[in-house]
């Protein structure tokens, strides 16, 4: 049998497991938003810090060509810094990450790039943000929040797990490769089992 190559773990979270979310509220100094004109680049900062290095100024225009994506992303700042930031998508902005029910494209929405400067870590910020971003999709009519995500990126995982999202088992390796997550998160202090 030939391997399966790489894919994105996924996860998943219903409407009413949305509207369920409780508020979280930001440490002092912080202040969440939606994008301005002028924060392309520190927005493309942010996501290089925390590991998404190929990120420019530039595709980060271009990801905010829809206006609603625009409207229902957030970012938040810290000293006139973006020190977190997650965009608001839709599968149908882009190619379906999973198959999901009785989900038209337009109906799942998607939180996409969650990012957390290493420095500002442990805080709440992803959690706010992620919180934020999911609500805002439900409330544009999205029946389903998904998010796609790395094996490797434990505490994004942990933070997802803990807001509700669902593991969505869409291929054979997958059952194995969250055991695996599940047993590293363990390992760290963070059981989900």
């Amino acid at each position: 049998m030939t391997p399966l190559p790489p894919k994105q773990l996924s996860m998943i979270m219903d409407a009413v497991a949305v509207a369920r979310l409780p508020d979280v509220s930001l440490p002092d100094g912080y202040a969440m938003r939606a994008y301005r004109h002028g924060d392309a680049a520190g927005w493309a900062g942010a996501l290089r810090e925390s590991g998404f290095e190929e990120w420019d100024e530039e595709q980060v225009l271009k990801f905010l060509k829809v206006a609603e994506r625009r409207e229902g992303s957030r970012l938040i700042e810290y000293d006139g810094q973006i020190v977190a930031a997650t965009f608001a998508s839709r599968i149908s902005y882009r190619p379906p990450m999973n198959p999901v029910g009785d989900c038209g494209p337009s109906e799942e929405g998607v939180l996409d790039y969650v990012a957390t400067h290493p420095d500002h870590r442990g805080k709440g910020l992803g959690r706010a943000a992620c919180t934020e971003v999911a609500r805002f999709l439900v409330g544009r009519g999205c029946k389903v929040v998904s998010l796609g995500t790395d094996d490797w990126r434990l505490p994004a995982i942990h933070i997802y797990l803990s807001l509700g999202f669902k593991p969505v088992m869409h291929r054979s390796d997958m059952p194995a490769r969250w055991a695996a997550v599940y047993e590293k998160l363990k390992e760290g202090g963070r059981d989900h089992t």
